[in-house]
């Protein structure tokens, strides 16, 4: 009797052993961030950016560090990209808007850099009515930094304020006034 109700457990263990049975995954690897509707996978900007870029243009900030946001208000973010055009004859700064149109993204708008560098480019409701803008700090040599912040209006970016900063940008002590 004894030995039949080993052999009994021995079969019922190999069964489940085999049938793929284990543990089962702790919450903490099942819970993923919320996705906004039309975000690109980080892995895949690399080739959409790829394919909307001047060739021969660097990135500044890699495709994992690009700022995004909803600038137009229409449920999906947009993302601001800055690069070095021409890096072989003197490089020229750009930044450029990227926009999801009829399911293709596409620049949308783009502009000329200041400086020699880029020191900060993010996308934040700075100045607290409730649609983002792009701001974008420059390296202008000598510490001295230059901030260009940007709203959405009438389809495309205008500049805003201009103004200039010393170190490193820091959202947090960012005066309007």
């Amino acid at each position: 009797m004894f030995r039949r109700l080993l052999m009994t457990c021995a079969v019922l263990v190999d069964l489940l052993g085999a049938s793929g049975c284990g543990m089962p995954a702790a919450p903490i690897n099942l819970i993923k961030p919320p996705v906004s509707e039309g975000v690109v996978p980080q892995d895949k900007w690399d080739a959409i950016l790829k394919d909307l870029l001047p060739e021969g243009a660097r990135l500044l900030t890699s495709a994992h560090d690009l700022s995004f946001g909803d600038l137009d208000g229409d449920g999906t973010d947009e993302a601001i990209v800055v690069y070095e055009e021409n890096v072989n004859r003197g490089k020229d700064l750009k930044a450029a808007l990227v926009m999801k149109q009829n399911e293709k993204w596409r620049i949308v708008w783009d502009t000329k850099g200041f400086g020699y560098d880029l020191d900060y480019a993010g996308v934040a409701d700075v100045n607290k009515d409730g649609h983002p803008e792009i701001l974008l700090g420059w390296s202008l040599g000598g510490g001295q930094n230059g901030l260009d912040i940007y709203e959405w209006g009438n389809n495309t970016l205008n500049l805003r304020i201009k103004k200039g900063y010393q170190g490193h940008f820091n959202i947090e002590s960012l005066d309007l006034n």
